[in-house]
């Protein structure tokens, strides 16, 4: 063996033993660790071109304190990538903290560098590392020594290695611009926390795969990117589809509908991968993103070629709710008149039937439990105007209604406040909280509940029983919800039914728009022209 091949290979072995950390095998449940393990693929998609070494980045201690995924999904991230390099024999995987792997005379032997949710200003050397010899060697003091590293880390990508950043890494470094221009992004926030619609914008691509080149629904906390994120400049593998997700939760900032979800894009010789799947731990022992997962080592490492140049176009798509009303300015239409685009609900109960939505029960179909057609989007303030017909039963209009938790089974499905109405009129034009505050207004009351949750009728808007007379039965009628802050008022046929003042700090303030078919005995209630107009965001 040559000598210097020695000397270097056993300088290597003795950094990488005291950079290691202890794996993070170790430091998450053992029965969590299987499920990473059985999730794995068995063997990897691409056959390794040589032996791959490939370095996973975390956070170094002095950042790790802070990092807000120093509980879950770092440990969790490190354990699978360190084993679907092991258990598929794609890489050696070598976790790291320790800011001297990137030095220039180390990071050179690496294949690809995964950075695991690392955050914080790793780039920056801290004054133990100063203290250490390589340190003084790479430069007089931390500026000069920082501006090594990131040539080093930028040099070991154009000159033909890989990156593979993984959700919040691309938040990292926010001083380096540089970094984000590497990556093609900047993190802007998170508005999904929540089950998604994804695109697979390429099915052909070698790194959808994993999904089958096909759509599908996910849960995770689910970024948004800003610039230097430009779909010119990078190859865009996964998005989020809005007409399969809630468009209506906060703090969306782009306008143009482009939430890229996971991309591919060339630096130099080298290979760049993003994604921002990576913050749920059930994540990292979900088969599919596991395959996803090591099919981005291999591109990144060099094994699994995969085209990385820039697509233009977002991908066609028809969005439910986003048709404007003909002559009410910022109305959209929320029923197309022809299905249940946009809607979520069992099509045993629920069906479109001569350009009406139509919720009935039978003797023959029944249920145990109120039943719900929920719009895909939340709304917080608004108003809504729809015609609906009943015949039997009661049925209403669910707002700023909380879903039942993912796994739960007992309880309603959907709770909150509801523009109610039935067929005996006793429910008709009465804002009720079914299962939490119950009534809140009567029809003809006006109602003011202080921040104590005290309720008080302040006014009347008429008499309850000639409102109804104004309801006709078995017949359309138009119902008009307006929602603004605490204040909502009901009205049918034009009429003002009832209103609401409400300070109590227990109400939903923002949540899901659905229609209700009440258990009990047969009933068909009936909706169409249903308008949607937000009043705030």
């Amino acid at each position: 063996m040559n000598k210097c091949h020695l000397f270097v290979g056993v300088a290597l072995v003795a950094l990488l033993s005291a950079t290691t950390r202890v794996p993070a095998a170790g430091q998450i449940p053992a029965n969590r660790e299987k499920q990473i393990f059985d999730a794995a693929p068995a063997l990897p998609r691409a056959t390794p071109g040589k032996p791959r070494r490939v370095l996973i980045w975390i956070t170094p201690p002095h950042l790790m304190e802070k990092d807000p995924h120093k509980g879950y999904c770092i440990p969790y991230g490190t354990a699978a990538f360190e084993i679907l390099g092991k258990k598929t024999g794609a890489y050696e995987p070598v976790v790291s903290d320790d800011l001297a792997v990137l030095l220039p005379q180390n990071i050179r032997q690496f294949d690809a560098i995964v950075l695991n949710n690392a955050s914080g200003a790793w780039i920056t050397p801290t004054d133990a590392d100063m203290e250490k010899e390589a340190f003084k060697k790479a430069g007089m003091d931390k500026t000069s020594v920082e501006r090594v590293i990131r040539k080093s880390f930028l040099d070991f990508i154009a000159q033909g290695g890989g990156v593979v950043s993984v959700h919040f890494a691309i938040a990292a470094n926010r001083h380096w611009p540089e970094f984000n221009a590497l990556l093609g992004a900047t993190f802007t926030g998170h508005p999904w926390n929540e089950e998604i619609g994804v695109t697979v914008e390429e099915p052909e691509h070698p790194l959808a795969a994993a999904f089958g080149g096909k759509d599908f629904r996910i849960a995770d906390e689910i970024y948004e990117y800003g610039p230097p994120f430009d779909r010119s400049k990078v190859r865009v593998l996964l998005s989020l589809d809005p007409a399969r997700s809630n468009m209506g939760v906060q703090w969306i900032n782009r306008a143009d509908g482009d939430f890229a979800l996971a991309w591919v894009k060339p630096h130099g010789q080298g290979r760049v991968f993003n994604t921002s799947f990576g913050h749920r731990t059930e994540l990292y022992f979900h088969r599919q993103v596991l395959a996803f997962y090591l099919d981005a080592v291999q591109f990144a490492a060099g094994d699994l070629g995969a085209p990385t140049e820039p697509r233009n176009g977002l991908p066609a798509r028809s969005i439910p709710g986003t048709d404007p009303v003909p002559g009410l300015p910022g109305f959209v239409n929320l029923f197309n008149g022809r299905n249940l685009e946009g809607w979520e609900g069992d099509p045993r109960f629920w069906s479109v039937r001569d350009g009406a939505m139509v919720g009935q029960t039978t003797a023959d179909v029944r249920m145990s439990q109120n039943n719900f057609l929920i719009w895909k989007d939340e709304v917080e303030d608004f108003e809504l105007r729809l015609k609906f017909r009943l015949e039997g039963g009661n049925s209403g209009i669910y707002y700023r209604a909380r879903k039942r938790p993912p796994n739960q089974t007992q309880g309603e499905a959907l709770v909150g406040a509801q523009a109610d109405f039935s067929a005996d009129g006793r429910w008709t034009g009465v804002i009720m909280e079914y299962t939490l505050r119950e009534v809140l207004a009567e029809r003809g009351q006006s109602v003011a509940i202080d921040t104590n949750g005290n309720k008080q009728v302040i006014a009347a808007l008429g008499d309850p029983a000639q409102l109804l007379a104004l309801v006709k039965s078995n017949d359309w009628n138009n119902y008009t919800v307006v929602a603004n802050g605490g204040r909502v008022a009901l009205a049918i046929n034009g009429t003002p039914m009832c209103e609401l003042d409400d300070r109590d700090p227990k109400r939903l303030v923002r949540g899901w728009l659905a229609l209700q078919v009440h258990v009990g005995p047969p009933m068909r209630v009936q909706f169409k022209d249903i308008l949607l107009k937000r009043t705030s965001r």
